[in-house]
């Protein structure tokens, strides 16, 4: 496995930063149990001493951190970078899901800065760029859009040929898969997406006649947001879409990340227990699944309040296909196992847009909607049962 000096320097700078992290909740909390005991026994460690320990621990930790990123620095600057093995795209990929906008706001090396790309290379965005990674060009253009944790390499598994390079062969849509910092607000993607898209169209060898966006999980949600900025700003790539196919998106939230939440609200209600509820450091990307954000105003609305769900109403966009695929661990629809946990991330109805709530409902044709039984979540990345179902969609668009 091949791994960058820079890969290893964030690596280490991430280590340090948690250890700051884990130095400032133990501070917290002797400091929250100092108070609490005062003048109730007379060997209590004094506030004052503590105080100063801490304060001491803490710079002789920033400094060596300080020490620590720029020497890594210094030597990535001097040296070349080896090509990334797929485990290590693997991990980096799951840590930016984790913890991906701190990885961002630090200038940490390992945060992943969004690309579009081939399953071996970068997309650069001039009709060279995309004629010379693109082993074929067509004028139907398929972008892939992976989950959180995960990267464009999660689309191969199970030593299966992916459904992107099978819908090339098949039906002539060209494939481009997106890898971006699952970790960052899904509204702060759905921005980047619509711009990296508008470059895309510009740059492509040949006039673009169609473009299907497909998400599998968070991608699905980033897609949409991408939609709705694309639509405000009158994108271009916008008059080209065609399609948008969600694979196991949780439109109106995931069961663990609300389970999450309440675990952490739970813990923050002691005093003693506050300092160590690390459930809030989860990242942006992870919160925003609770209820399933897809704007700005959403996770803005959440942050300053309950954390009840006031989501703004995302419409689908006029002359647009949309489909929606979800996948249950039960063996029929009435699978008592199914309806409970769903495909074990994502609940059946969250995955196919409905809701009690008429305005947040998403109104999907019964034709444009697919549960797939007996099934988890990632089974939806390359079964092929959804490969079949991808091409019926699909199909009638590669005879336009």
């Amino acid at each position: 496995m091949s791994i960058s000096i820079q890969t290893v320097g964030g690596a280490a700078q991430l280590a340090l930063d948690c250890a700051g992290g884990v130095l400032r909740a133990i501070e917290t909390m002797h400091a929250t149990i100092s108070a609490r005991t005062a003048g109730m026994s007379s060997g209590a460690v004094s506030p004052q001493f503590s105080s100063a320990t801490y304060t001491l621990l803490k710079v002789a930790h920033e400094g060596f951190s300080e020490a620590v990123v720029r020497g890594f620095r210094g030597v990535s600057n001097l040296s070349s970078t080896p090509v990334e093995g797929a485990a290590s795209i693997g991990a980096v990929a799951a840590l930016n899901g984790i913890c991906g906008d701190h990885l961002e706001a630090t200038q940490n090396p390992l945060a992943i800065r969004m690309s579009l790309r081939t399953l071996a290379a970068t997309v650069n965005p001039t009709p060279e760029g995309i004629a010379g990674v693109c082993t074929r060009v067509t004028p139907h253009i398929v972008v892939w859009i992976h989950g959180l944790c995960l990267s464009e390499q999660n689309w191969t598994r199970n030593k299966r040929e992916s459904m992107g390079e099978r819908l090339q062969r098949d039906l002539g849509f060209t494939p481009v898969y997106l890898r971006y910092n699952s970790g960052r607000h899904i509204s702060t993607n759905g921005r980047e997406l619509s711009e990296q898209l508008e470059r895309l169209i510009e740059a492509w060898p040949i006039p673009a006649a169609s473009l299907t966006l497909i998400g599998h999980s968070m991608g699905g949600l980033v897609l949409r947001s991408a939609g709705w900025y694309g639509e405000r700003d009158a994108r271009a790539w916008r008059e080209k879409l065609r399609n948008v196919v969600c694979l196991g998106a949780p439109h109106h939230g995931s069961p663990l990340e609300k389970g999450g939440e309440f675990i952490t609200r739970a813990i923050a209600a002691s005093p003693y227990l506050e300092t160590l509820a690390f459930g809030r450091a989860r990242s942006a990307g992870i919160k925003d699944l609770r209820h399933g954000n897809l704007l700005d105003e959403d996770w803005r609305s959440a942050d300053s309040c309950d954390g009840a769900d006031r989501r703004v109403p995302v419409p689908l966009i006029p002359g647009v296909n949309y489909y929606f695929a979800a996948a249950t661990v039960g063996r029929h629809a009435y699978d008592p196992k199914g309806r409970i946990l769903g495909d074990l991330l994502v609940r059946t109805g969250s995955a196919t847009g409905s809701h009690r709530d008429p305005r947040k409902h998403i109104d999907i044709a019964p034709e444009n909607c697919r549960v797939f039984h007996n099934m988890n979540h990632f089974d939806l990345l390359d079964h092929p049962q959804v490969y079949e179902q991808l091409v019926r969609w699909l199909a009638p668009e590669q005879s336009r």
